[in-house]
């Protein structure tokens, strides 16, 4: 017999690594969830700035694991095996999931072949950089070829924790964020599973603020990339990776492409900037793919 949905226990894992600034925020944001989380467990992956003491407010009301930092990975995978819910959601530290968040997700389990459902991740701040982040989707789940979602971005996320624990958890080999994502989401589906999105349930996220932190979260990915590629050969790219980071740098014609298209609904200044983050971004992630290539020679 299904369980309701509105009995559902969910565990909500949070990792963190020197959030003393936001994390108390975020874990406000739980208590107020239309459905109560079973529990919510922090997961302090090494912090030196304080978070555990701002933690301390919630008392028995949060469960803190605190460990050596190991990366997000690593210290989602205590979380989930800490928790003794039949669902593990997932935000992170710097997060501020909406009201309904938790009620949204659970619906989205309407067959037992459903290991995860994910939603929407959106800026709690804004700027253009932030405005760029969400149109161009980079913290939504990750669709296939053939449109499936291959992935769920862990800022908001749910899993049968069962389905989980089969799948082996996240690969504790991606120290950083980047790639262990894709790398689940290939191994819950190749389990038979599949992966939902839905629209209602939505997180805020502080986007990086600056571009050099933005073009080195995407040098973050591209080396995630590179490993999840090792995993999984059959997500390598293709080509001479080097001269497509060069030859999208110097493609001054498609980012005057771009503004024009940008111009419209942005107006001419953001159209400039958004081109000029197209253009930065791919070659940003490329970087990335080859320094992780390299530090594996």
């Amino acid at each position: 017999m299904t369980q309701p949905k509105s009995e559902a226990k969910v565990s909500v894992v949070i990792p963190v690594y020197n959030g003393s600034r936001t994390i108390r925020a975020t874990v406000e944001c739980l208590l107020r969830q239309s459905h109560r989380p079973h529990e919510i467990i922090v997961v302090d992956d090494g912090s030196t700035d304080g978070t555990a003491e701002v933690l301390k407010v919630f008392g028995e009301g949060v469960r803190v694991i605190s460990k050596p930092n190991g990366g997000p990975a690593s210290a989602r995978n205590s979380g989930a095996r800490a928790a003794t819910g039949d669902f593990v959601a997932f935000t992170d530290g710097d997060c501020l999931p909406d009201v309904g968040w938790l009620e949204h997700l659970l619906r989205g389990f309407d067959a037992p072949e459903v290991a995860g459902v994910g939603g929407v991740i959106r800026r709690a701040d804004e700027g253009p950089l932030s405005e760029y982040v969400d149109l161009i989707g980079l913290f939504d789940p990750g669709r296939g070829e053939d449109g499936t979602i291959s992935y769920l971005a862990t800022g908001n996320a749910c899993f049968r924790r069962g389905a989980l624990l089969e799948a082996g958890l996240f690969d504790e080999t991606f120290r950083k964020p980047g790639g262990e994502e894709p790398e689940l989401g290939a191994k819950i589906r190749k389990l038979g599973y599949v992966l939902k999105a839905v629209e209602d349930a939505v997180v805020l996220h502080h986007h990086k603020q600056t571009v050099k932190s933005f073009l080195k979260t995407m040098a973050t990915y591209g080396e995630g990339r590179f490993i999840f590629a090792t995993l999984w050969p059959e997500h390598r790219l293709s080509g001479d990776v080097r001269k497509e980071m060069v030859r999208r740098l110097v493609a001054v014609r498609t980012m005057l492409r771009q503004s024009l298209a940008y111009r419209p609904q942005h107006g001419l200044r953001k159209a400039l900037f958004f081109s000029l983050l197209d253009q930065l971004r791919y070659p940003a992630f490329l970087w990335g793919y080859l320094r992780g290539r390299k530090s594996l020679r």
